[in-house]
């Protein structure tokens, strides 16, 4: 944390202006730099680590990811900048111009990077003098601009957002609450972004910026100048909805960790939905929270035998071994590249509060970088499988990486990706699993990143140990977007087939689009793709006519119905690594089927800091579900606090909540298909949902909270199972109940949980992140 002893905040801006030149360059650049001044192309395969014969468990795991954190940590690593800072402090400086700046830049963000300002401070004091003495272009002095703006939004973000951390801090747009206290770096911003405007008045993201910095200390609209001012008309675009409120802080669960993930669901079957969280650094541990049936989360990492246990990128709850108790699956390496060969992690819930490593003996031990699979029955056995994408090199032939699909055989896997025609090559950012063409068993979408994305059709035979897999992309329709990252298979029309979000994503899109879209200008980027499903085996692409041609961003995404109609909404983590990407995290309400609506600002969702997992659980009982958002970007000091968005429950509108259980399906019903029959206005309704933990970055609970709308009446509920290929109908349930449906039991069974209120917003944060 920045030390006001020893730091006057004047001198830490100083030491922050050259942070944002090249901290945050592409992959490909950082890499060049490397390379030039260090001789590293970072490009070589790391060695897989061998797991020691004396390890076992959860400390054998632990020992590993050190060992492995170890031989990452290293210069060739993109996102160690203490590494890099070592390794540049130990080589000569450079005597020609252009290197002796890149190198001194490069060094000083690097340092700032992994939090040593003191040190920065000093190479500043060393090279500011001579840097500023020379004569430089406008070209040159419109990129120094911008990165002293940055560097002063920057410490902005530290003193304020974080170090005075509150429920509003940095949500979009800035409430008063969310003003800052400490105007000392916003009003340093405005006034280096004017200086870019008055030369390039055409520069969009630094007039987006502008407006933020003038949110900062309270100055928009009224403040900015006109010419330069975005329309609050366009800031505050979409439908009035009810505000969200961020209890994160209040709960003490807004952990500053750095990107990862997030699962709420019942962990100790009590009919209460727990936390589990983690961060992908290996030095950060998983957190473990129980909730209490209060409004308050009890802190059980420890209890849980995962003190110190690091988290991974992403985390899936699953019930591998059929005992009715929720493990976790987490998964690591993402990004890494050459150094992404870390093992995933399979926890077995023991059924007493604790956790145990068992990846090795279920042979689910690999170690591919990855962070994304999805959990389902390819077999229909009532066992449940893993299908994991992981991230293929596009140039080197080494590292294939090819996806890997684990048949689950009692409790025990094996790889049959191969054999089954599902080992897709390529640089995976997320895979679905659905039954789109309702033939009763799972399919699976691949969402790769720099290539074509890929549908696989499930054709095996019901309960064979032999799986088989069709490519049908190109006949179903679904390719685009090429450059893509998470994907969901959910029904946003409502029609009883399963639809297809994808959305793009890349590093390279200008930072002009999102300004450029509040402004109604032309965009660079690619849109998402919503695929509806025709019910043929053909989708068709409805993104324009679903109000969804956006430049979105998104890293992490789910959906759930928040106003509880009846219509699958979704919620948004966006970024990317540049602190220059500075957006709001969004979310859209589904309108009777025929459109999307924003609604981020009136829900008061719109979350500045770069959004990962993202889950929807209801936490209280009151049958509205809330949304937690995993907030944090890559690099070593860039963690932010978490948010938990409560959901206000003041759409009037009914509901049910079903928890399943599966008998010849697997236990946790994973696949099963839920229809609810309402009468609503004299007429029937109906309403379909499935037992799946949502999209591909983050995990709901399994539990559904299925909206009723204005429904007067429960006419019946159906559950398809796909283990016993049944369908079961149950009669006489209540709207605003709870129950749970046993896959062959004729009567249902209604469950009393204790629905409370959570506590009053604390004013600041119970976690601090360390600078």
């Amino acid at each position: 944390m920045l030390s006001r002893k020893t730091l006057f905040p004047v001198l830490v801006i100083c030491s922050l202006i050259l942070f944002a030149t090249f901290a945050f360059t592409s992959a490909n650049q950082r890499s060049s730099l490397m390379h030039r001044l260090m001789g590293k192309d970072g490009k070589t395969m790391m060695e897989e680590i061998p797991w020691d014969s004396s390890w076992t468990g959860n400390e054998g795991m632990k020992a590993l990811l050190s060992n492995i954190y170890e031989k990452t940590n290293v210069p060739s690593c993109r996102f160690c900048s203490c590494a890099i800072a070592d390794e540049l402090l130990s080589r000569p400086i450079p005597e020609k111009w252009d290197d002796r700046y890149e190198y001194h830049s490069r060094l000083v963000s690097e340092l700032i990077n992994c939090g040593r300002m003191e040190t920065a401070m000093q190479w500043i004091d060393r090279f500011d003098a001579e840097m500023t003495s020379r004569k430089v272009d406008n070209k040159f002095r419109r990129k120094w601009l911008a990165s002293k703006g940055i560097a002063f939004l920057r410490y902005a973000e530290v003193t304020n957002c974080i170090q005075n951390h509150n429920e509003e801090s940095c949500i979009f747009p800035l409430s008063e609450k969310a003003q800052h206290r400490n105007e000392t770096g916003a009003r340093a911003a405005i006034k280096l972004y004017s200086q870019i405007l008055e030369m390039y008045p055409d520069d969009l993201a630094s007039r987006w910026l502008l407006n933020i910095a003038y949110m900062q200390i309270g100055g928009y609209p009224q403040d900015v100048p006109v010419a330069w001012l975005i329309d609050p008309a366009a800031i505050s675009q979409g439908e009035e909805v009810p505000a969200f409120r961020n209890i994160a802080s209040t709960l003490g669960v807004d952990f500053p960790d750095m990107c990862g993930s997030v699962i709420m669901d019942d962990f100790n079957n009590d009919g209460l939905i727990d936390i589990f969280q983690s961060g992908w650094g290996l030095q950060e541990q998983v957190h473990f929270l129980i909730n209490k049936g209060d409004g308050s989360f009890e802190d059980q990492t420890a209890a849980a035998g995962l003190e110190g246990y690091p988290g991974g990128l992403m985390m899936q709850q699953t019930d591998y071994n059929n005992d009715g108790l929720l493990d976790v699956f987490i998964l690591r390496g993402a990004w890494y590249g050459a150094q992404g060969v870390i093992p995933n992690s399979l926890l077995h819930n023991n059924g007493d509060g604790t956790f145990t490593d068992v990846t090795r003996e279920t042979g689910l031990y690999s170690c591919h970088p990855t962070q994304t699979a999805t959990w389902a029955d390819f077999n229909n056995d009532g066992w449940i499988d893993v299908f994991i994408g992981n991230e293929a090199s596009r140039k080197k032939a080494d590292q294939r990486n090819d996806s890997e699909l684990y048949l689950n055989d009692h409790g025990h896997f094996r790889n049959v990706a191969a054999a089954s025609g599902a080992n897709v090559n390529g640089f995976i950012k997320g895979v679905s699993s659905g039954d789109y063409d309702n033939d009763g068993d799972p399919d699976i979408y691949v969402s790769i990143n720099g290539s074509e994305n890929i549908l696989l059709r499930n054709d095996s035979r019901r309960g064979s140990m032999e799986l088989h897999f069709t490519d049908v992309t190109r006949e179903a329709g679904v390719a685009d977007p090429v450059k893509s990252f998470p994907c969901m298979f959910f029904d946003a029309n409502n029609d009883g087939w399963l639809d297809i979000l994808t959305f793009s994503y890349s590093s390279a899109v200008s930072d002009n689009d999102i300004p450029a879209e509040y402004l109604g200008l032309p965009r660079q980027g690619n849109d998402p793709a919503l695929y509806i499903n025709n019910g043929n085996g053909t989708f068709s692409n409805e993104t324009i006519a679903w109000g969804l041609d956006k430049t979105f961003l998104v890293m992490g995404c789910n959906y759930g119905d928040f106003d509880m109609d009846g219509w699958q909404d979704f919620y948004t983590g966006t970024g990317k690594p540049s602190l220059r990407s500075i957006i709001p995290n969004r979310m859209f309400r589904n309108d009777n089927g025929t459109g999307y609506v924003e609604v981020t600002s009136a829900a008061r969702v719109g979350h500045l800091q770069k959004g990962h997992g993202i889950s929807f659980a209801d936490l209280n009982n009151d049958g509205y579900p809330e949304i937690y958002a995993q907030m944090g970007g890559a690099y070593e000091s860039d963690g932010f606090q978490d948010a938990l968005y409560e959901n206000p429950a003041s759409w009037g509108t009914g509901w049910i909540t079903l928890d399943l259980t599966g008998n010849e399906t697997n236990k946790a019903a994973i696949g099963a298909r839920v229809e609810v029959v309402v009468k609503e206005n004299g007429k029937e309704r109906h309403i379909y949902d499935w037992v799946v933990p949502g999209a591909s970055f983050g995990a709901n609970s399994l539990r559904l909270e299925i909206g009723l709308r204005q429904a007067e009446e429960i006419v019946r509920v159906e559950v398809y199972w796909p283990g016993s290929d049944e369908v079961q109908s149950w009669t006489g349930l209540h709207l605003r109940h709870h129950y749970r449906l046993q896959e062959g039991k004729p009567a249902a069974e209604e469950l009393v949980l204790p629905e409370f209120d959570f506590p009053a917003t604390s004013h600041q944060s119970n976690h601090h992140h360390m600078m």
